[in-house]
């Protein structure tokens, strides 16, 4: 690049060259603060109205699956290009099939390209990504360089549009959790009942975890203790999935991003399942989804985007808890339909988890405990516990109730 003193440098020899009449040096120098004046004139037009496109021949995918990324730059002037070079960002997690990624000046992967283009040209360049794992990814952004023909100035162009790339985490074979391939939540059906608000067949004694709104006042008064209605029962097919994403029972501990993943793997397998056998499933965790402050938290739905919003869901999630599933068990159960199955996922027994489950238990819900830790698995009076560690070969074991 000419500093602004190698300008003045050779305007100061063309003047001394025209006083003393040395002609042929001041040729020299007006031939080369001409073609000065010609360099910073291309390279301030160089990148003027020249485009980048990307594209994606999709935005949802599972790790392994290949995706087509197509690159377009577009010359929509008069004024050609002697060298651009285009530098994409690429993500960690994606590979770029048959091509070496390249550090840039902040340690981001970027993917590089470099080409000639004459007037109103477009290059198009055609790549297959691979992603790794899990997450939710962002292609971008982009800076375009070029310059002038003799090399004398360069300019680049930081183009911001970025293009997202979901990752859903591959969900596990249901065999891996013990859990049988057809009707894998059948054996919960005759135990998924809710309440019939239209049929009242009784009373009883009011419990802390009880609605007020199915308070029998009437009764309340007669008795003088708090009755509430006891109401017909009929069939329910809901499941509400609590994810510990916890790998370790103290946080100081670290975290086992393997073990992390086979949860979340172990979540959608199951929520996957759920939805094909006609459930309502809902989703709670105790971690946020990433560019999210809250936990994750999706009531019991049967609509045909749930599946779509938990995968999702669980695509975005960081691997750390923000909380215990203890305190989210408290703080969602009361959001879960009467009737529902609360289903937990994970791989720590804590003493907190027990006692979460064993209030809830005592208050009439049908829980089941799908457990992944490598420990022998934990016992709750009333509860449904199923073991399948990944020392097992994911052959998983049955299940029992325990109490």
């Amino acid at each position: 690049m000419l500093r602004p003193n190698t300008i003045y440098g050779l305007s100061t020899i063309l003047l001394c060259a025209l006083l003393f009449g040395l002609y042929p040096l001041a040729l020299i120098c007006a031939v080369l603060l001409l073609s000065a004046g010609i360099a910073w004139l291309w390279n301030r037009w160089a990148l003027a109205r020249v485009t980048y496109e990307r594209e994606l021949d999709r935005r949802r995918a599972f790790p392994g699956d290949e995706i087509a990324l197509v690159l377009r730059v577009a010359n929509r002037k008069p004024l050609p290009l002697v060298a651009l070079e285009v530098r994409e960002t690429v993500p960690p997690g994606l590979e770029v099939i048959g091509e070496r990624l390249q550090p840039d000046m902040n340690g981001r992967l970027t993917l590089r390209r470099t080409t000639s283009m004459r007037w109103y040209e477009a290059v198009v360049w055609r790549y297959r990504v691979r992603p790794l794992k899990r997450g939710a990814y962002r292609l971008g952004p982009v800076q375009l360089e070029a310059g002038d023909p003799f090399g004398f100035y360069s300019t680049t162009l930081r183009v911001p549009a970025q293009s997202s790339l979901l990752v859903y985490p591959r969900p596990l074979p249901l065999e891996a959790l013990g859990l049988r391939p057809r009707h894998p939540l059948g054996d919960l059906r005759a135990r998924q009942l809710i309440r019939d608000p239209l049929r009242t067949v009784g009373v009883r004694d009011y419990h802390p975890d009880d609605p007020l709104k199915d308070v029998h006042w009437t009764a309340t008064a007669r008795v003088g203790t708090l009755q509430t209605r006891v109401y017909e029962t009929t069939t329910a097919l809901d499941v509400a999935i609590f994810l510990d994403l916890d790998s370790f029972e103290h946080y100081w501990h670290g975290i086992d991003e393997d073990l992390v993943e086979r949860l979340i793997s172990a979540a959608a397998a199951v929520a996957q399942a759920g939805a094909e056998e006609g459930y309502a499933v809902g989703l709670y965790a105790n971690g946020a989804p990433a560019e999210y402050e809250q936990i994750a938290r999706l009531p019991p739905a049967r609509s045909a985007a749930q599946l779509d919003r938990i995968m999702e869901t669980l695509a975005r999630l960081t691997p750390y808890s923000v909380t215990s599933i203890a305190r989210v068990l408290q703080a969602s159960a009361g959001d879960v339909p009467w009737g529902a199955t609360i289903l937990l996922i994970s791989a720590v027994p804590a003493e907190a988890t027990r006692a979460a489950l064993l209030r809830l238990r005592e208050a009439g819900r049908t829980i089941v405990w799908l457990f992944l830790g490598e420990g022998p698995p934990p016992e709750v009076p009333g509860v449904l516990v199923r073991h399948a560690p990944a020392s097992a070969g994911f052959r998983g074991r049955a299940g029992r109730v325990s109490g």
